[in-house]
Formats: C-alpha cells, structure tokens, sequence
C-alpha cells in the first residue's frame, strides 16, 4: 500500500532543492472502523503530505483491509501506510490483529531508529506513557490528546507529575480547543505559550454555495460512532414520533461502529436501525459518501448525553454539517456556545428539548436555514486548506534535514536539565538542539525542592552534562550526586539569593553559574563568596521573530501595558499612578494589563497583605469615573505579541527585577520601555527608558521618544543567547 518514492529535480546548477522533512503519524485510532477519532488520524496525515514539504509515514493499527479510509492516504504520492502487525512480527499480534499502545510505541521507535523523522504526532494517552520510556524518541514527539481528565482537579498527584512530565519532554502540544491549551498551562505552568499549538478538526474545503434548507428534502442524518453517551439509540427509539409529524421525512444513519458499553445496548441498536419506520442504516461510507448524505440533508444530529456538557471537545460532525450547508442539533454548554453564540436556534440537552428543536427544524425552514449559516461561519474557520497552510508554516521553522546529521564517530552532547519551572529555558532548548550537537534529558521539578528522586537517580547517569534551571533544590541535590565525568552548570535568576538551597550545595561540584543580569551576578558574589571566574552573565534570549512583525493598532500610542501584575513588587499602583497623570493630559489613555487577575492567584489568597493591596488598588479605580472604564485585564494566553500590536508603551514600574522579559518583548514588538531605576535597569535597558518616579515616566510617554536600538542589544536575540551557552557547554569537551 505504499506510493512510490518521490524524485526531487535539481532546478540547475547548484541549486537544490531542500530534502522534503519526514513526519510519523502514531494514533491509537484504527481506521478500519470509522468515527471522528479515525477520520482525524487519516486527516492529519493528508494535511501534513498535502503541504508539499514533507513525506508521511502513517502507522496502521490492524492490517488495512477497508478502503473507505485507507484510500485515500494510499494514493497520495507522498504518504506511505505501514502496517504495524507485520512491523511487530509477533505470534500474538498477528493473532490479536491489533497492535496494543505498547506494541504502537515499540513500532514507532523502531521506525524512529531506521527513518530518523523530524516530527512524530501521537495521538493517545497510553502511547504518550509508553514513548517516555524513549527520550530519544520523544523529544520528536506533537502529541494531541483528548483522552485525558479535562479539569485539574481530577488528576491525582502521580498524574498531574505524569502528564507534566510529557508536557515538558514532547517537542510540541497540539490542542483541540483554547480549553485543552488552558488545561495544559494549568497542569504545567512552566510551558512556554509558543509549545501549545491549537489543530482544531479539520472538514473538507468548501466548494461553491450549498442548497438553501427550502429546497433539500427532509432528511435528517446522523454519522458517526453508535453508543450510549452519543444518544443513538435515543435518537432511534425517538424518530417514530417525530416520523407521524413529518411522514415525508427520512432519518439516514452512518457508521458501522456499535459499542458493547452498555448491557444489551448493541442489541437494542442494531433493532432500532433496522426496523425503525422511516429510518435508512447505510452502514460504513466513505469520508465523500457522507459529504454527499450531508449536502442533501436539513438536519444532523450532534446531540450527547447532559454528563458530556462539560467536555473541551468538539465533535468534527457539527463542522461538516455546517461546511455542508445543514443546521445541526447540538447540546447547549459553554464550548458551543463560545463558538456559535448563546442565540443558536437548535439547541438541545433533554429529550423533550431534541424532540422539539428537530421537529422545529423539519417544519421551519427559516429557522433551519438560520442553524445553518451559523453553523457554516464556524466551518469556514476550519477547512482543509486552512490546516495546510498552518502544518505549512510549522514545518517550515523547523530546521532543515541538511543541518543535523547524525554521526557514529561523533556522539551528542547529552544534557540533563534539572528544575521546576522551565518556560524560560525551553526556547534555549530548541535552538541549543538545532546545532545537532545536543541532546536532552528532562528532570522536571514539581516545586523548589521536590522531585522524584527515584527517577533523577535513573536520569543522572545517562547524561554527560547536569543543566539546573534555578539555583534552588536541584542544585543543591545534583551538587551531592553528579558523577565524576559530569560537568554541572546553573543558572541563577533572581530569588535564589534569598533562599536557602545555594549555601546548602557543594560549592566544588559546581562547574559553571550564569546569571541573567550583572547585578543579580554581583549581589550573589557578595552574598554566596562564589568565584567570580566560575560565573558568566548570560542574559535571556527574546525569540524577537515572535515579535518583529506585529503591526500597530491604531491608539496604540495612547495604552500603556504590563504583562503581569503579581506580586505586589511588580507595583501596578505606579503604573495607576502614571495613568491618572497622562489622563490629566488626555482622556485618551489606557493602561492594559496582560496576565490572570492577581486575585485569581491560589497562593497569593494566604497572604494578607498582598490580598489587600489589591483590593486597595481595585476599590481605588472602581470608584474612579475616571479610571473606572481606563484599567483593562487581559486574560493570560500565548497571544502576547498579537496583544502587544495594542499597546504602545511596556511598562516595568517594579520595586527590583532580575531582567524583565517582558520588557524586551515589548521593544520587539516596537513598544516604547518605560522603566522605573530598579537595580541594574540602566544597565540592561540603557538610561533613556529609566524614570525615576511616575512624573517622569508621564514625561516619557508624552514625549514618546527612544532610540529602540540602544535599548536592544543584539546579545539579547535567543539565537546569541543560545550561541553563549553552546560555547560554555560545548567547551567543556573542546
């Protein structure tokens, strides 16, 4: 079943084209049975073949036997189908004739080992748990899951370290919805906003205008998966009455997938489908025979039990019944309502409420054809050629096959990094790994000085050089157990001066610190007696690319911004301060703050003083007709220089700060810094941008004039800042 090899041209000369990357779709999802969950995993493939710059090997779960999925992946020039059963070779899977999650895993690591992929997309929870045995592995590894607890609370705590644990170890996280990103920044609040990729489901392109609702006959159509929670048999047992209101309609079932979750339930269903009067079973059809069904049909069926209400999830059906020009029943909950608004017309969650929504549906076509345009605003957001374009753009950041080779004679580095919050060395990571010198082991922390010292016992030997992201509880452990032939580096921020691991740590089994700014440098040194030889100053690396190409909205040049407000050091109070002294001068300015509410903040709640700051400071402009409507929160997300096109001046108005990212963010993004004399600001951020008190920083809005590039240093570009570090690990085996 696989296509045949693809030849690249020479275009002339010299000029060669770039090897095409190669990508390994490993989903637990068999195609040989048809459901949402399938037609993702075949989607996913066609999308990635489809952007031209990459080939797909797709993983069979069970031997290919039905084309209605397979087909297509088949004929596609670049995607090659291996089938896993002949890939394991195993008497029991051969007899099972379906691979187990172990089995999946073992066959993706096995082909990872002979095709060398630059991307792995995994779909499941168990082959997810099953790939962590393989670092190697993993570190290639999209991982897309919906099968998880999708509330925090529901996550023990050998959970919550487990799924923090593939969070940090994967290379990317595709999410669903905004809700699954949400829930990954909750369970693990060090990844970096730019690893949650959203891959929401995927319809067909949208060919020309659909059949307005008045001209289809009456068939409603339901496709998909039969069980219980997905209301099928309801559905079934219900139609007879709606069928004696409306004898000229039909009700068209599809799918063959009946589940066995309830006692007597496929029985009872495979009744109802074949001798329900007035209702057709098709049985299994094609990705294209649905689209067909779909595009003569008034109504689908998306309707699920109440309990499933509260779910991040949404079904790929309710798109296509829109991409096709149908309305389609649905459940009223939070996630539906985000995407098609509370005045959606076909809204159901009882039985008596999908009796009448449906019976609605048949007899009004006005109201239909309502249900369908909304419905078909939210399927143009979500066609093929949209995914494409985005896989596109994903592939092309990748580094491309020619920069890293793999070599017998020449071993990468391996580094162990060790901490609890990493968001700010992962970027580092990508860049250090692009070298081809490097590769990485994680130890992820669960606080200052917790971790599974069973499983940091396992990581230790197998690395060359020991990372501490922090100088807290892992430098003070690794400090005690490091391996003669290790080397060890930290890196220190900030509030490690004021915490007790580093006087605790074995100074002479520390091989290197660096410190992101002089000052935090020179405050350590007179603190901890360190040598000042074994330390360095290596600032944090702004991704500027994330940045630079932000366009300015229009009154920009009147909002002030802040990314993070807490703790009360980061004074909001100056910033409210400056505002009311700029609304003297115009009542156009705002002041924007980016980042959760500080009373949101669970830790901060058990402290008094820090609660009423804020309330001081909220009762202040709540009853203030003048800043009442001037002070905006932003709700946290990765969309930072989408919301830095909104603002016009960053402001960094902290009692102390060690660098302040967002800051250098913000010039990116062509900000104007604004920026009160905390100890070493002048420094990083060159005197222009420091003010003295919040007369001064108004002074410095109104007059809107700083030489960005001074304030800018190249040294501060990640790709600098990784050329450092490079040079300090790489050294210590030049």
């Amino acid at each position: 079943m696989s296509s045949p090899p693809i030849n690249h041209k020479e275009t002339g000369g010299s000029c060669k084209m770039p090897e095409l990357k190669r990508v390994l779709v490993c989903a637990n999802p068999d195609l040989n049975y048809i459901d949402g969950s399938s037609i993702w995993a075949q989607t996913i493939a066609l999308v990635f073949a489809e952007t031209g710059l990459a080939t797909v090997d797709f993983l069979a779960k069970s031997t290919p036997r039905r084309d209605e999925l397979y087909q297509p992946l088949c004929k596609h020039r670049n995607i090659n189908v291996v089938n896993g059963i002949r890939e394991i070779g195993s008497a029991s899977s051969m007899l099972a004739k379906r691979l187990t999650h172990s089995e999946m895993a073992e066959v993706a690591v096995k082909l990872e080992k002979k095709n060398d992929y630059d991307v792995i997309i995994v779909r499941g929870y168990a082959i997810a748990k099953e790939l962590l045995d393989s670092p190697e592995v993993f570190r290639k590894c999209w991982i897309y899951l919906t099968d998880i607890p999708q509330s925090v609370e529901a996550y023990s705590e050998a959970e919550r370290e487990e799924i923090s644990e593939i969070g940090q170890r994967c290379a990317q996280l595709l999410c669903q919805t905004s809700g699954f990103r949400d829930l990954w920044k909750a369970l693990v609040p060090s990844l970096p906003d730019e690893k949650c990729k959203l891959y929401p489901p995927v319809i067909p392109d949208i060919a020309g205008e659909p059949l307005p609702v008045a001209s289809r006959q009456k068939q409603v159509v339901y496709a998909g998966k039969f069980k219980p929670d997905w209301m099928t048999l309801e559905m079934a047992e219900t139609w007879p009455e709606l069928y004696s209101n409306h004898p000229d309609a039909e009700l068209r079932m599809i799918g063959d997938k009946i589940h066995f979750d309830s006692e007597g339930f496929q029985h009872r269903m495979k009744i109802a489908l074949e001798h329900t009067p007035g209702l057709k079973w098709l049985g299994a059809m094609s990705r294209e025979g649905v689209q067909a069904e779909l595009h003569q049909a008034r109504v689908g069926l998306s309707w699920r039990d109440e309990a499933m209400n509260e779910t991040l999830e949404y079904s790929t059906k309710i798109l296509e019944y829109g991409g096709a020009g149908c309305g389609a029943i649905l459940n009223r909950n939070p996630l539906h309502e985000e995407l098609l608004g509370e005045d959606y017309p076909l809204f159901a969650n009882t039985q008596e409420q999908y009796i009448n929504a449906l019976d609605a549906a048949l007899a009004d076509d006005e109201l239909a054809q309502i249900a369908a345009d909304q419905l078909m605003a939210v399927a143009k957001l979500h066609t093929f050629g949209t995914r494409v374009g985005e896989a596109s753009e994903w592939l092309r950041l990748l580094p491309d096959r020619g920069k890293i080779t793999r070599s017998e004679e020449t071993r990468k580095i391996r580094v162990l990094v060790a901490g609890h919050d990493l968001k700010f060395f992962t970027p580092l990571q990508k860049r250090l790994e692009e070298t081809g010198k490097f590769e990485f082991l994680v130890d992820q922390w669960t606080g200052h000085n917790s971790h599974d010292e069973k499983k940091s016992l396992e990581l230790l030997p197998q690395a060359d050089v020991i990372f501490c992201e922090w100088c807290l509880g892992n430098l003070k452990w690794y400090s005690h157990h490091r391996l003669p032939h290790q080397r060890l580096v930290a890196r220190f921020h900030a509030q490690e001066a004021k915490l007790p691991y580093m006087a605790d740590a074995k100074w002479d089994a520390i091989d290197h610190i660096a410190f992101v700014s002089e000052h935090t440098r020179k405050n350590a040194l007179g603190v901890f007696g360190l040598e000042e030889n074994l330390t360095s100053v290596i600032p944090n690396g702004i991704d500027i690319e994330r940045f630079c190409r932000v366009k300015k909205h229009g009154g920009a040049e009147f909002t002030l911004g802040m990314i993070g407000v807490v703790p009360r050091s980061k004074r909001l109070d100056r910033a409210i301060d400056t505002l009311e002294k700029l609304l003297d001068e115009d009542e156009r300015y705002v002041l924007r703050i980016k980042g959760k509410h500080p009373l949101d903040y669970g830790w901060l709640l058990s402290r008094p003083d820090e609660v009423q700051y804020y309330k001081d400071l909220m009762n202040r402009v709540n009853s203030d007709p003048r800043l009442r409507f001037k002070v905006i929160f932003d709700p946290p997300g990765d969309d930072v220089p989408q919301w830095l096109s909104m603002v016009g001046y960053v402001f960094s108005p902290s009692d102390h700060e060690s660098f302040h990212m967002a800051v250098g963010e913000g010039i990116a993004a062509g900000a104007t810094p604004v920026v009160w004399n905390w100890e070493g600001a002048a420094d990083i951020w060159g005197e222009p941008s420091v003010v003295r008190d919040c007369s001064e920083a108004r002074d410095l809005v109104i007059k809107g004039e700083v030489d960005h590039s001074l304030k800018f240093p190249s040294s501060y570009i990640l790709e600098s800042v990784a050329e450092r570090w490079e040079e300090l690990v790489f050294g210590f085996y030049s």
